[in-house]
Protein backbone atom coordinates (compact mmCIF):
# COMPACT_ATOMS: atom_id res chain seq x y z
CA UNK A 1 0.00 0.00 0.00
CA UNK A 2 1.24 3.48 -0.92
CA UNK A 3 0.06 6.80 0.48
CA UNK A 4 0.67 10.44 -0.42
CA UNK A 5 -0.83 13.81 0.40
CA UNK A 6 -1.54 15.96 -2.66
CA UNK A 7 -1.80 19.60 -1.64
CA UNK A 8 -2.98 22.79 -3.36
CA UNK A 9 -1.95 26.04 -1.70
CA UNK A 10 -2.57 29.71 -2.44
CA UNK A 11 -4.56 32.83 -1.58
CA UNK A 12 -7.73 31.47 -3.19
CA UNK A 13 -7.87 28.78 -0.48
CA UNK A 14 -7.53 31.21 2.44
CA UNK A 15 -11.27 31.22 3.05
CA UNK A 16 -11.37 27.39 3.04
CA UNK A 17 -13.15 27.06 -0.30
CA UNK A 18 -12.15 25.62 -3.66
CA UNK A 19 -14.00 25.56 -6.96
CA UNK A 20 -16.06 22.37 -7.08
CA UNK A 21 -15.37 21.85 -10.80
CA UNK A 22 -11.61 21.98 -10.17
CA UNK A 23 -11.95 19.41 -7.40
CA UNK A 24 -14.05 17.09 -9.58
CA UNK A 25 -11.67 17.37 -12.54
CA UNK A 26 -8.64 16.84 -10.33
CA UNK A 27 -10.15 13.67 -8.85
CA UNK A 28 -11.08 12.42 -12.31
CA UNK A 29 -7.55 13.14 -13.55
CA UNK A 30 -6.00 11.31 -10.60
CA UNK A 31 -8.13 8.25 -11.25
CA UNK A 32 -7.25 8.23 -14.96
CA UNK A 33 -3.54 8.85 -14.31
CA UNK A 34 -3.03 6.15 -11.68
CA UNK A 35 -5.04 3.54 -13.56
CA UNK A 36 -3.31 4.10 -16.92
CA UNK A 37 0.18 3.98 -15.42
CA UNK A 38 -0.75 0.87 -13.45
CA UNK A 39 -2.02 -0.91 -16.56
CA UNK A 40 1.02 0.16 -18.63
CA UNK A 41 3.22 -1.36 -15.93
CA UNK A 42 1.50 -4.71 -16.38
CA UNK A 43 -1.42 -4.55 -13.97
CA UNK A 44 -5.15 -4.87 -14.61
CA UNK A 45 -7.94 -2.53 -13.56
CA UNK A 46 -9.50 -4.93 -11.08
CA UNK A 47 -6.20 -5.33 -9.18
CA UNK A 48 -5.87 -1.72 -8.02
CA UNK A 49 -7.73 0.02 -5.22
CA UNK A 50 -7.58 3.83 -5.19
CA UNK A 51 -8.97 5.67 -2.17
CA UNK A 52 -9.19 9.46 -1.68
CA UNK A 53 -9.84 11.41 1.51
CA UNK A 54 -9.90 15.21 1.19
CA UNK A 55 -10.20 18.35 3.30
CA UNK A 56 -8.84 21.77 4.12
CA UNK A 57 -5.72 22.31 6.22
CA UNK A 58 -4.38 25.74 7.21
CA UNK A 59 -5.58 27.57 4.12
CA UNK A 60 -4.82 24.76 1.67
CA UNK A 61 -6.77 21.89 0.16
CA UNK A 62 -5.38 18.36 0.46
CA UNK A 63 -6.13 14.87 -0.75
CA UNK A 64 -4.83 11.85 1.12
CA UNK A 65 -4.49 9.26 -1.62
CA UNK A 66 -4.05 5.58 -0.81
CA UNK A 67 -3.15 3.09 -3.53
CA UNK A 68 -3.44 -0.62 -2.97
CA UNK A 69 -1.94 -2.71 -5.78
CA UNK A 70 -0.27 -6.03 -6.52
CA UNK A 71 2.44 -5.31 -9.10
CA UNK A 72 5.47 -7.57 -9.02
CA UNK A 73 9.14 -6.58 -8.59
CA UNK A 74 8.33 -4.02 -5.87
CA UNK A 75 7.07 -1.50 -8.44
CA UNK A 76 5.62 1.54 -6.68
CA UNK A 77 3.14 3.43 -8.85
CA UNK A 78 3.21 6.72 -6.93
CA UNK A 79 6.99 6.94 -7.27
CA UNK A 80 6.80 6.35 -11.03
CA UNK A 81 4.12 9.05 -11.40
CA UNK A 82 6.07 11.52 -9.26
CA UNK A 83 3.85 11.51 -6.17
CA UNK A 84 6.45 9.77 -4.03
CA UNK A 85 10.18 9.81 -3.41
CA UNK A 86 11.33 9.77 -7.05
CA UNK A 87 13.44 6.83 -8.20
CA UNK A 88 17.02 7.55 -9.25
CA UNK A 89 15.99 7.33 -12.90
CA UNK A 90 13.30 9.99 -12.42
CA UNK A 91 9.51 10.07 -12.49
CA UNK A 92 6.87 11.09 -14.99
CA UNK A 93 6.48 14.42 -13.22
CA UNK A 94 10.20 15.21 -13.26
CA UNK A 95 10.50 14.23 -16.95
CA UNK A 96 7.66 16.63 -17.80
CA UNK A 97 9.44 19.34 -15.83
CA UNK A 98 12.59 18.62 -17.85
CA UNK A 99 10.65 18.80 -21.12
CA UNK A 100 9.29 22.26 -20.15
CA UNK A 101 6.36 21.91 -22.51
CA UNK A 102 8.52 20.92 -25.49
CA UNK A 103 7.31 18.12 -27.72
CA UNK A 104 9.36 14.97 -28.00
CA UNK A 105 10.78 14.55 -31.48
CA UNK A 106 11.42 10.82 -31.12
CA UNK A 107 11.96 8.05 -28.59
CA UNK A 108 14.45 5.32 -29.49
CA UNK A 109 16.01 2.42 -27.62
CA UNK A 110 19.67 2.29 -26.59
CA UNK A 111 21.78 -0.86 -26.80
CA UNK A 112 21.25 -1.28 -23.05
CA UNK A 113 17.46 -1.26 -23.51
CA UNK A 114 16.81 2.19 -22.07
CA UNK A 115 14.86 4.95 -23.81
CA UNK A 116 16.64 7.81 -25.49
CA UNK A 117 14.34 10.84 -25.52
CA UNK A 118 15.15 13.53 -28.08
CA UNK A 119 13.26 16.82 -27.84
CA UNK A 120 12.16 18.89 -30.83
CA UNK A 121 15.12 21.24 -30.23
CA UNK A 122 17.65 18.41 -30.01
CA UNK A 123 18.18 17.93 -26.26
CA UNK A 124 18.65 14.28 -25.26
CA UNK A 125 17.92 12.40 -22.04
CA UNK A 126 17.81 8.70 -21.17
CA UNK A 127 15.04 7.07 -19.19
CA UNK A 128 14.01 3.54 -18.19
CA UNK A 129 12.27 1.61 -20.98
CA UNK A 130 8.90 1.67 -19.16
CA UNK A 131 8.75 5.46 -19.60
CA UNK A 132 8.37 5.07 -23.39
CA UNK A 133 4.57 4.55 -23.56
CA UNK A 134 3.94 6.79 -20.54
CA UNK A 135 5.66 9.85 -22.02
CA UNK A 136 4.02 9.24 -25.41
CA UNK A 137 0.50 8.95 -24.00
CA UNK A 138 -1.86 11.83 -24.81
CA UNK A 139 -4.32 10.64 -22.15
CA UNK A 140 -1.64 10.79 -19.44
CA UNK A 141 -0.90 14.39 -20.46
CA UNK A 142 -4.64 15.14 -20.24
CA UNK A 143 -4.74 13.65 -16.75
CA UNK A 144 -1.79 15.80 -15.60
CA UNK A 145 -3.56 18.80 -17.11
CA UNK A 146 -6.56 18.14 -14.84
CA UNK A 147 -4.53 17.42 -11.72
CA UNK A 148 -1.77 20.03 -12.00
CA UNK A 149 -2.13 22.58 -14.78
CA UNK A 150 -5.78 23.67 -14.60
CA UNK A 151 -5.83 24.38 -10.85
CA UNK A 152 -2.57 26.38 -11.08
CA UNK A 153 -3.70 28.55 -13.98
CA UNK A 154 -7.13 29.25 -12.54
CA UNK A 155 -5.88 32.09 -10.34
CA UNK A 156 -5.22 32.09 -6.61
CA UNK A 157 -3.60 28.65 -6.36
CA UNK A 158 0.19 29.03 -6.46
CA UNK A 159 1.58 25.57 -5.81
CA UNK A 160 0.79 21.88 -6.14
CA UNK A 161 2.74 19.55 -3.85
CA UNK A 162 3.14 15.84 -3.22
CA UNK A 163 3.89 15.33 0.49
CA UNK A 164 4.65 12.29 2.63
CA UNK A 165 1.92 11.20 5.02
CA UNK A 166 4.10 11.39 8.14
CA UNK A 167 4.77 13.81 10.96
CA UNK A 168 7.58 15.51 9.05
CA UNK A 169 5.34 15.95 5.97
CA UNK A 170 8.37 15.54 3.72
CA UNK A 171 7.82 17.19 0.33
CA UNK A 172 8.47 14.82 -2.57
CA UNK A 173 7.76 17.14 -5.49
CA UNK A 174 6.14 20.48 -6.20
CA UNK A 175 4.92 22.44 -9.22
CA UNK A 176 4.45 26.23 -9.21
CA UNK A 177 2.34 28.51 -11.41
CA UNK A 178 5.50 29.26 -13.43
CA UNK A 179 5.71 25.56 -14.35
CA UNK A 180 2.03 24.73 -14.95
CA UNK A 181 2.38 25.06 -18.73
CA UNK A 182 4.68 22.02 -18.68
CA UNK A 183 1.69 19.89 -17.69
CA UNK A 184 -0.87 20.97 -20.27
CA UNK A 185 -2.54 18.53 -22.65
CA UNK A 186 -0.79 17.55 -25.87
CA UNK A 187 -2.68 15.73 -28.57
CA UNK A 188 0.51 14.21 -30.03
CA UNK A 189 3.34 14.30 -27.48
CA UNK A 190 5.79 12.60 -29.88
CA UNK A 191 6.42 13.95 -33.40
CA UNK A 192 8.02 10.92 -35.02
CA UNK A 193 6.52 7.68 -33.77
CA UNK A 194 7.49 5.52 -36.76
CA UNK A 195 11.12 4.94 -37.76
CA UNK A 196 11.95 3.66 -41.25
CA UNK A 197 14.84 1.24 -41.66
CA UNK A 198 15.89 0.11 -45.17
CA UNK A 199 17.10 -3.48 -45.51
CA UNK A 200 18.76 -3.69 -48.91
CA UNK A 201 19.74 -6.64 -51.08
CA UNK A 202 18.36 -9.43 -48.90
CA UNK A 203 17.30 -12.78 -50.31
CA UNK A 204 13.73 -13.96 -49.71
CA UNK A 205 11.28 -16.53 -50.96
CA UNK A 206 7.56 -15.97 -51.32
CA UNK A 207 5.16 -17.99 -49.17
CA UNK A 208 1.81 -16.31 -49.91
CA UNK A 209 0.92 -13.92 -52.77
CA UNK A 210 -2.27 -12.23 -53.98
CA UNK A 211 -3.19 -11.09 -57.48
CA UNK A 212 -6.07 -8.96 -56.20
CA UNK A 213 -4.21 -6.99 -53.51
CA UNK A 214 -0.75 -5.81 -52.54
CA UNK A 215 -1.17 -6.46 -48.81
CA UNK A 216 -0.87 -9.60 -46.68
CA UNK A 217 1.81 -11.17 -48.82
CA UNK A 218 4.06 -13.48 -46.82
CA UNK A 219 7.76 -14.13 -47.30
CA UNK A 220 10.50 -16.18 -45.72
CA UNK A 221 13.32 -13.92 -44.50
CA UNK A 222 16.23 -15.76 -42.89
CA UNK A 223 13.93 -18.56 -41.78
CA UNK A 224 11.26 -16.25 -40.37
CA UNK A 225 7.82 -15.90 -41.97
CA UNK A 226 6.77 -12.24 -42.07
CA UNK A 227 3.83 -10.41 -43.61
CA UNK A 228 4.66 -7.67 -46.07
CA UNK A 229 3.11 -5.16 -48.45
CA UNK A 230 4.29 -5.37 -52.08
CA UNK A 231 5.14 -1.81 -53.19
CA UNK A 232 7.20 -2.62 -56.31
CA UNK A 233 4.56 -1.71 -58.91
CA UNK A 234 6.55 -3.14 -61.83
CA UNK A 235 6.98 -6.55 -60.21
CA UNK A 236 3.33 -6.55 -59.09
CA UNK A 237 2.15 -5.72 -62.62
CA UNK A 238 4.30 -8.48 -64.15
CA UNK A 239 3.00 -10.98 -61.60
CA UNK A 240 -0.62 -10.09 -62.35
CA UNK A 241 0.05 -10.53 -66.08
CA UNK A 242 1.41 -14.03 -65.47
CA UNK A 243 5.02 -13.05 -66.23
CA UNK A 244 6.37 -14.45 -62.92
CA UNK A 245 5.35 -18.13 -63.22
CA UNK A 246 7.89 -19.57 -60.79
CA UNK A 247 7.29 -17.11 -57.96
CA UNK A 248 7.20 -19.89 -55.32
CA UNK A 249 10.24 -21.69 -56.75
CA UNK A 250 12.79 -18.94 -57.13
CA UNK A 251 14.57 -16.89 -54.49
CA UNK A 252 14.58 -13.11 -55.00
CA UNK A 253 16.91 -10.32 -53.97
CA UNK A 254 14.84 -7.39 -52.66
CA UNK A 255 14.92 -4.10 -50.78
CA UNK A 256 12.66 -4.11 -47.73
CA UNK A 257 11.55 -1.19 -45.61
CA UNK A 258 10.98 -1.97 -41.95
CA UNK A 259 8.69 0.50 -40.18
CA UNK A 260 8.91 0.31 -36.40
CA UNK A 261 6.56 2.06 -33.99
CA UNK A 262 9.00 3.19 -31.30
CA UNK A 263 6.24 3.33 -28.68
CA UNK A 264 4.49 -0.02 -29.15
CA UNK A 265 7.53 -1.66 -30.82
CA UNK A 266 5.23 -3.05 -33.53
CA UNK A 267 6.89 -3.57 -36.91
CA UNK A 268 5.52 -3.61 -40.45
CA UNK A 269 7.38 -4.49 -43.64
CA UNK A 270 7.11 -3.59 -47.30
CA UNK A 271 9.08 -4.66 -50.37
CA UNK A 272 9.91 -1.55 -52.38
CA UNK A 273 12.14 -3.19 -54.99
CA UNK A 274 12.50 -6.70 -56.42
CA UNK A 275 15.81 -6.85 -58.25
CA UNK A 276 16.03 -8.52 -61.65
CA UNK A 277 17.20 -12.11 -61.46
CA UNK A 278 20.57 -12.79 -63.09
Amino acid sequence: MEQVILRYDGDALGDHSMNLKLIAESLSGLDDLIHEVYEEMGGTEDEIDLQIKGGFQEGSFEFLMTVGQTLQDNIEILKIVGFGLPPTAGSLLTYLQWLKGRKIDKITLTEEGNCKITTEDGEVKESPSYMRPLLASASIRTAFNKVVSKPLRGGGIEVFEAIANNDARTRFNSVTTAEEKYFRSQRNPVNNVVVDKPIDDVVITFLTVHKDKDTHWRIDLDGEAITIKMEDDTFLSNFRKGKVPDIFVNAYSVMIYEKENTITMDKTYSIVKVYARE
